[in-house]
């Protein structure tokens, strides 16, 4: 069995856009146009034998449900028959209470998760949910990466079509980590080791001045200005489709019309839209 299809559901940080209690200008711009507003990164994949499987869930699942049946040509929302969770932060988690009885009532959903993820969850009381391990359903594979795991650990995932791959690395805190762990001397080697043809990555920063007031290595994440310093210019027959997601509402990216998204274009990258659809 392999996948089908993928269809980016959500490329904002676990708050969104706009975040709660924030008045930055991204914030305000979305609060006012809701064309402007992005939510939490989650994927929905479509599987070979029809099921249906949602990686993240997130506050907005609602909205991303329908986003998911819209690009699929759908009149009626997505129903997850299995969920996935990279790692344990909030945006991430935040809306697997919505399958309890308060919401939609699915009691036994399989959920693909680590044993430290599980571990967590079960403590938590979330039984709604059947744990399967990570190596449960073919051709989605886990791969840990560093992060600041304060409870669990986290991982990428790898969907594999019959003709296509795409990796999905929404959180780690470096490129060198990342390499390092995965003995690779770089991005390009490491994804095509995987022979990846679209990756969405970690672009959850612009730069390290991007908070004010707040020590951002507590909070490590590669700056997309220096994910495109290792990657340079896009070589359009041997490099991958890489996308960036998984935006902080302070990344100026998140603004398509700004001069920062123009320098990840004209590099030949771009920033992943909230609806688009692979087919693997």
């Amino acid at each position: 069995m392999v996948v089908r299809s993928v269809v980016v559901l959500g490329t904002a940080q676990d708050g969104g856009l706009p975040q709660a209690g924030c008045p930055c200008r991204l914030c305000c711009l979305a609060q006012a146009d809701p064309r402007r507003r992005r939510t939490p990164v989650a994927l929905g994949v479509e599987l070979e034998d029809g099921r249906n499987l949602l990686i993240e869930a997130t506050k907005s699942l609602a909205h991303q449900l329908w986003t998911w049946a819209d690009a699929l040509g759908g009149d009626k929302p997505v129903m997850p028959d299995v969920v996935a969770i990279t790692h344990l932060h909030l945006g991430h988690i935040e809306g697997l209470g919505q399958f309890g009885n308060e919401v939609m009532g699915r009691h036994g959903t399989p959920l693909v998760a680590s044993p430290a993820v599980h571990e967590v969850l079960e403590r938590r009381e979330m039984a709604v949910f059947r744990p399967l391990g990570l190596d449960a359903v073919p051709g989605v594979q886990f791969i840990q990466v560093p992060h600041r795991d304060e409870h669990g650990d986290t991982h990428a995932v790898l969907l594999s079509g019959r003709e296509r791959k795409l990796l999905f690395l929404p959180d780690h805190d470096t490129w060198g980590g990342t390499l390092t762990a995965h003995v690779a001397r770089d991005i390009r080697s490491w994804l095509a080791h995987l022979k990846v043809d679209v990756a969405l990555i970690d672009g959850t920063f612009w730069d390290g001045d991007e908070l004010p007031g707040r020590d951002m290595s507590l909070i490590p994440h590669p700056t997309i200005s220096e994910s495109l310093g290792l990657l340079d210019e896009r070589d359009d027959v041997t490099d991958p489709d890489i996308a960036f997601l998984h935006l902080n509402c302070t990344n100026p990216c998140g603004d398509p019309e700004s001069n920062e998204a123009a320098k990840v274009t004209d590099l030949g990258w771009r920033v992943a839209r909230e609806g688009e659809l692979h087919r693997l």
